[in-house]
């Protein structure tokens, strides 16, 4: 999977966007890119990116992040380093700019305050999906979410990102369970699928580029 100088992923509350985000950042930073990962779920205050700022950090990822998120008083409301960013990836696109965004449409809301600025710099919009997710487990129900996200987003899907899993009892049965709906997902959106981001958990082998083994970094409360 060959990242845009800007990539956007848009999706359903608990799809995996956040671990997705947190994974090709850091394969980027791993590759020499000057990486910056901007969480804008302003929604959900739980299971975010700005939840794990040690680990960008360390692996020199620039985390921009809600006001006061981790605090007592974390409220919506975001800074204005992102347009900045966005600016910098525009002018060099050897940079990487990966936006981590709310779930469902209210949380796509808050993309759309930067979509022309975003759209104008050649942002490529990823919807993410998974197989598993409660609500969306017909590919017809997924393909039915996006027309929304897209409204409220102010921005147009380019294309589909499969997430499917079951954390760590995923199987390799479940990840061709999992392509095989994103297959759909994309006849129904008339899209393309961009490729599947497999648990390295599940134990799967192939040698389809498109699709990425990538580890866990979201933790659970009780992990």
């Amino acid at each position: 999977m060959q990242l845009s100088p800007i990539t956007v992923l848009v999706g359903h509350a608990g799809v995996g966007k956040t671990n997705v985000a947190l994974g090709l950042s850091l394969r980027e930073a791993a590759a020499g890119r000057d990486v910056t990962l901007a969480d804008l779920d302003v929604v959900n205050p739980y299971f975010r990116s700005s939840d794990y700022p040690e680990l960008l950090a360390s692996s020199g990822v620039r985390l921009i992040a809600p006001v006061l998120a981790r605090t007592t008083l974390d409220t919506p409301s975001l800074t204005g380093e992102l347009d900045a960013a966005i600016a910098q990836v525009a002018a060099d696109p050897e940079r990487r700019l990966i936006l981590d965004v709310g779930g469902d449409d209210d949380g796509a809301t808050t993309i759309g305050r930067w979509s022309r600025m975003l759209a104008e710099a050649g942002a490529r919009v990823l919807y993410v999906v998974s197989a598993f997710r409660a609500l969306t487990t017909t590919p017809e129900d997924a393909a039915a979410l996006l027309p929304g996200i897209e409204d409220h987003a102010h921005l147009k899907a380019n294309a589909i990102l499969n997430t499917s899993n079951l954390g760590d009892e995923t199987t390799p049965q479940h990840v061709e369970a999992g392509i095989d709906f994103a297959k759909r997902v994309a006849e129904l959106c008339g899209l393309p699928l961009e490729g599947t981001i497999v648990p390295e958990v599940a134990g799967y082998e192939t040698d389809d580029p498109s699709c990425l083994i990538m580890p866990r970094h979201v933790r659970l409360p009780w992990d």
